[in-house]
């Protein structure tokens, strides 16, 4: 082997190595190392890569990008496990680790990114705890194959855990308290926002990123279809959303189509009005200059207004799960409230407002009793037996 030398490149230091013969030309392999940021770190990976070559455990993953080795790993399973097992496979596979993952390359992959998806997945609330946990150990399943087939060195998964928070206690309103907010900050600069809120269990930043050509006055619904998202950089922007299932149109009701109808003719006097200095992007929230608002600014004033109502405390996101479980305790099926929130599945739904749930058994079974028995059949029914 020739010796390796030690060289400069961008973002830090690299290295070449000959890691074999190609047998078809009968040349040399060389391959290259980096960038790390420090020469100790560079000598350090040099000595290993080195030691792995001399040994025989060296892998090249010949830029195969995961979403290929995935799609062979499926094909592989489809063939040697029950159908079950692969129906369970395939949707994590094809709807979230693809969609996210796919395009790095396999031995680009590190627990950081893997890591971050899973921490994107609870704050969204994309997928359950539960799920996220069943997704991790398939690729963790993935990972073991590609080591075996001599595709990876190492499995990434290994390193990790799938995220598991401690899940914030949920704090909810009633219909009074929704009634009274709503009624409290009719004339607060961001009531629509509230009022979207509570009225459609939507998002913050699919709030703040709702435009009026997405809102049918006609067939009353909202269609989402962007949102602010965080940059990777830093900072925001109005981006697609995260995943299939939060573009979704959800039904609005008679008095917030009015409530909304009043708020864009007021908005379009004050576009009118600034037209200067106002440029029109169609967003239903802006500032004062037609752009989306910040999410730290929006929770400021929800804070301020909060406090003055001087209701019970809640975050800003509780305004979803108020909707959620109010809808629940209505009656409505936990199928349309998954839809309406954007989840993934109705599993995630079940989940998340598990707590609910027994309240709602309790009614229904209170109400079958009386529509077979009817209300009093039980007090007759004892008076007849001692007659």
């Amino acid at each position: 082997m020739r010796e390796p030398k030690i060289y400069e490149m961008t973002g830090g230091y690299g290295f070449r190595l000959d890691i074999g013969i190609d047998p078809v030309s009968g040349k040399r392999k060389q391959k290259r190392f980096g960038p790390f940021r420090t020469k100790t770190e560079t000598r350090r990976m040099l000595a290993q890569k080195v030691l792995e070559i001399e040994s025989g455990t060296f892998v090249n993953p010949q830029n195969i990008k995961l979403k290929d080795f995935l799609l062979q790993w499926l094909e592989h399973k489809r063939k040697h496990v029950a159908a079950g097992t692969f129906a369970h496979y395939k949707p994590y596979v094809m709807n979230h680790l693809i969609p996210n993952l796919g395009n790095m390359k396999i031995d680009q992959l590190k627990p950081s990114h893997i890591q971050e998806m899973y921490d994107s997945y609870i704050e969204e609330e994309i997928l359950s705890n539960q799920s996220i946990v069943h997704m991790h150990r398939i690729l963790n399943n993935a990972f073991n194959k590609a080591i075996e087939w001599e595709l990876a060195i190492k499995n990434p998964c290994s390193v990790i855990k799938p995220p598991k928070p401690e899940r914030i206690q949920m704090k909810v309103w009633d219909e009074m308290d929704v009634s009274f907010f709503l009624d409290f900050t009719k004339e607060k600069r961001f009531f629509v926002a509230y009022l979207i809120a509570l009225t459609t269990g939507m998002r913050k930043g699919e709030i703040l990123g709702l435009r009026w050509q997405d809102c049918d006055f006609i067939n009353s619904y909202l269609s989402l279809r962007q949102a602010v998202t965080k940059k990777k950089g830093g900072g925001y922007e109005l981006g697609p959303l995260k995943t299939e299932h939060a573009y979704r149109n959800i039904s609005l009701d008679e008095h917030v189509i009015e409530l909304l109808k009043n708020y864009k003719h007021e908005q379009m006097k004050y576009k009118m009005k600034n037209r200067i200095t106002y440029k029109d992007q169609d967003l239903i929230i802006t500032n004062s200059t037609g752009s989306f608002i910040l999410p730290r600014n929006l929770d400021r004033e929800w804070l301020k207004d909060l406090d003055e109502s001087m209701l019970k405390t809640i975050r800003f996101h509780d305004m979803r799960h108020t909707h959620a479980t109010l809808l629940l305790k209505q009656g409505v099926h936990p199928k349309v409230v998954q839809e309406r929130l954007g989840h993934y599945s109705v599993t995630v739904t079940l989940d998340m407002y598990s707590h609910v749930l027994p309240n709602i058994q309790q009614a229904a079974a209170k109400q079958f009793g009386e529509t077979i028995f009817g209300k009093n059949s039980i007090k007759k029914a004892a008076q007849n037996w001692h007659e």
